[in-house]
């Protein structure tokens, strides 16, 4: 065979060339998941729609064969599109498995299985592969959150996992909670369920300053205080834990252990520990507001707060004031 035979170019024509104009297909969108293209488009045979329980609803126009064949089949699907031969469906989601629906879709889509997981939806995720038995998915999101569990990511996936009732998740996190307590989202740790924030102060992986956690106790408190209870304040602020009260925080939790936990005194109660604080104003002080416990009914906070009257404090403002006095001077 010669040189210009090896290099020799031979046209053998373009698409074009054989079919008729108008004939030749646009891909410029082949690059995007079915579901989100127009239904008539995509020739979609099916839509769900999804209702989130914080508001909002959304419809998406899917396809059966791509739901419930292939590698990241759906058994839910299978079932629904074998037993109920409508048109679409209904669901109605948390927020956070609403928000993440299309993220599932564009994995059950994706011809290499990719899933565009983010912290704020991964339990959401891990809820979604179980509810529609989509064991890829449940590999790929759980390898998702092994690497992105951290001391940073924990409170959030600590209060989502709870809400999906996902126990091992819920464990792990709260344990990473407690195990990085000084250092977790301060804002997240208060936006917890008081059942979750107590489950990491009676965790044995608690490793936590106790003054430092006097004072995430009280700002728990404060935020939570409609919903403190006798039960809850025991729970959260245990001696063996919090042998210290931060002397800014005794007057503050001195009152909460009057009015929550009347029956708990002498050494090692929670208000001793505050009396203990440290500051000799806050112990003058706080001998002072030794009234409360003078009250016929010391459960009765509204008479407490706002009719007992005492010599040297006329008043519950008067009281209220010299508080913030003894605030002022640390």
């Amino acid at each position: 065979m010669s040189c210009t035979e090896l290099d020799l170019v031979h046209d053998l024509g373009s698409f074009a060339d054989h079919v008729i104009a108008g004939d030749v297909l646009d891909h410029s969108e082949a690059h995007i998941p079915l579901w989100r293209l127009d239904a008539t488009k995509s020739l979609s045979d099916f839509k769900i729609t999804v209702t989130s329980k914080s508001g909002g609803t959304a419809t998406y126009n899917v396809h059966k064969g791509i739901l419930a064949t292939g590698a990241r089949a759906n058994a839910y699907f299978v079932k629904l599109f074998t037993n109920s031969p409508g048109p679409m469906c209904q669901l109605t989601l948390a927020a956070s498995a609403a928000n993440a629906f299309p993220v599932f879709l564009d994995f059950c889509y994706s011809s290499e299985g990719k899933l565009d997981a983010e912290t704020h939806i991964g339990a959401a995720l891990k809820y979604i592969a179980v509810y529609f038995g989509n064991s890829a998915l449940f590999e790929k999101i759980c390898a998702f959150i092994v690497k992105d569990l951290t001391w940073q990511t924990a409170p959030t996936y600590y209060a989502e996992a709870d809400l999906y009732d996902l126990e091992k998740l819920s464990a792990a996190a709260a344990r990473m909670c407690a195990l990085h307590f000084p250092s977790a989202d301060h804002d997240e740790l208060i936006l917890l369920k008081t059942g979750l924030f107590s489950t990491i102060i009676e965790s044995p992986h608690l490793t936590c300053d106790s003054k430092l956690l006097s004072r995430r106790v009280a700002d728990y408190c404060r935020a939570h205080s409609a919903e403190l209870t006798s039960e809850l304040l025991l729970a959260i602020t245990p001696a063996k834990k919090m042998p210290e009260i931060a002397p800014k925080e005794a007057l503050y939790l001195y009152e909460r252990a009057v009015l929550y936990l009347p029956q708990e005194k002498g050494r090692g109660s929670l208000r001793q520990r505050c009396m203990d604080a440290g500051n000799p104003f806050i112990q003058t002080w706080l001998k002072r507001a030794l009234w409360l416990d003078l009250l016929p009914c010391a459960g009765d906070i509204t008479t407490a707060k706002n009719e007992h009257v005492i010599p040297g404090f006329t008043t519950q403002s008067n009281l209220q004031t010299a508080g913030v006095e003894a605030q002022q001077v640390l």
